[in-house]
């Protein structure tokens, strides 16, 4: 007994270190791109840039489908039978790539909108890096507590888009060609992932019955509607600054966002590193304990940054962000929101089993937001301070709710 307790910390330690590792190099090498970007490109190349993406990751989200919040739990449940675990990979590989197709057919009829036509080429060619969205297995390694392999092939593939950004995108006609470096390293960081998960699992595609991927998609949508939800009020934000006001401030918002997230990379590491724990069991000390801690620090965090946040924006973005510092100063508050938002909802909800309970708190969140967006509209209060104030107040809101339903159930 003292054998396994000492394996499963040794287990968590090394988890924890490797997610670390691997969230660090997906947005340290995002940070330093941007801040490279923002210059090169200039604040509306940057801009456009931004808003591509944002439009691109709904469909990225929807070939991923919500397995990236919830397919480890298939591994865990059936990493000793390889039968089984064959067809649970299988399963999920089988609808990612026809989400995949669908979402192509799904992004023609944005080809009638004026403002998205304009730039549906980059769209297009940003699409394709959903392949690698689709075969990256990183649900696999945290389901069998491995993520050593996963980090290392995201070392590579994130030192390549940098080094080919650095030596070849110089100025903002240089888009393309820089969505283009983004597409190739992100099919790379897939295929390596997908042929290190084949060589760890022993896996080999097996046919599935159709009811067993009818049940993984009935599983699944509670999760993919809260990821769209999420979705709405996080990159629909940048998607509704970018269309009704200008690309400047996209690039201002998103600088800004970029930096309080990067405060919150830590208690994501904390989730996923505690994810396989806490469905095999913890106690409510524990989960007390951590919830109290995350406020804390996270607070302090949030104010530190307030004392410095001209500086830090200006050294994120350069000297032309500047005239943003406000942005970021009211964004701050979220770095203890979100958090805490993080901890209570993936980390205490989704892993105790409560799933319509987190997807709830998504779904109800997005519904707040587009109904005061229509308030605001409405009113005419629809302008670019407004928007992030509401942008805030959803996340509040979120966060309440997760609370309420841990109370309600008596987890923490």
């Amino acid at each position: 007994m003292s054998m396994n307790l000492s394996r499963t910390r040794l287990n968590l330690i090394s988890n924890f270190f490797y997610i670390g590792v691997m969230k660090f190099l997906n947005i340290g090498s995002k940070y330093i791109l941007v801040g490279y970007l923002i210059r090169v490109l200039g604040e509306n190349g940057y801009g456009t840039l931004t808003w591509v993406d944002s439009i691109v990751q709904y469909f990225i989200m929807l070939m991923n489908f919500g397995f990236d919040l919830y397919a480890a739990k298939y591994v865990v449940e059936n990493k000793n039978n390889h039968k089984e675990l064959n067809k649970a990979i299988s399963c999920i590989y089988y609808i990612k790539g026809i989400l995949f197709l669908i979402s192509f057919i799904l992004l023609v009829p944005l080809t009638f909108n004026i403002e998205i036509n304009n730039i549906i080429n980059l769209i297009f060619l940003m699409m394709i890096m959903g392949i690698g969205e689709v075969l990256t297995p990183i649900w696999f390694f945290q389901g069998i507590e491995k993520m050593k392999t996963i980090t290392v092939i995201t070392f590579f593939s994130k030192l390549i888009l940098v080094l080919l950004t650095f030596f070849f995108i110089k100025n903002n006609a240089d888009i393309q060609l820089y969505i283009l470096f983004l597409v190739i390293t992100n099919i790379i960081w897939g295929f390596l992932g997908f042929l290190m998960m084949k060589k760890e699992a022993n896996f080999k595609f097996v046919a599935v019955t159709f009811d067993l991927i009818k049940s993984y998609l009935k599983e699944g949508y509670l999760f993919f509607i809260g990821k769209f939800s999420t979705f709405l009020f996080n990159l629909g934000t940048i998607f509704l600054i970018g269309y009704l006001f200008t690309k400047g401030q996209v690039a201002g918002f998103d600088i800004a966002i970029k930096i309080v997230f990067v405060f919150i990379i830590p208690f994501e590491i904390l989730h996923q590193a505690l994810f396989p724990v806490i469905i095999r069991g913890v106690s409510k000390n524990l989960l007390q304990k951590i919830t109290i801690a995350t406020f804390i620090i996270s607070t302090i965090t949030s104010l530190l940054l307030y004392v410095f946040s001209e500086n830090v924006i200006v050294i994120f973005g350069g000297i032309e962000m500047y005239k943003y510092s406000y942005v970021l100063n009211l964004l701050l508050i979220l770095i203890p929101i979100v958090s805490l938002t993080i901890v209570i909802g993936n980390c205490i909800l989704v892993a105790n089993g409560y799933y319509k309970q987190y997807n709830w708190s998504l779904i109800i969140s997005a519904i707040v937001f587009i109904f005061l967006l229509v308030v605001l509209k409405t009113s005419n209060q629809l302008n670019f301070l407004n928007v992030i104030m509401i942008r805030v107040l959803v996340d509040f809101i979120q966060l309440l709710i997760r609370f309420y339903y841990n109370f309600k159930f008596k987890i923490i």
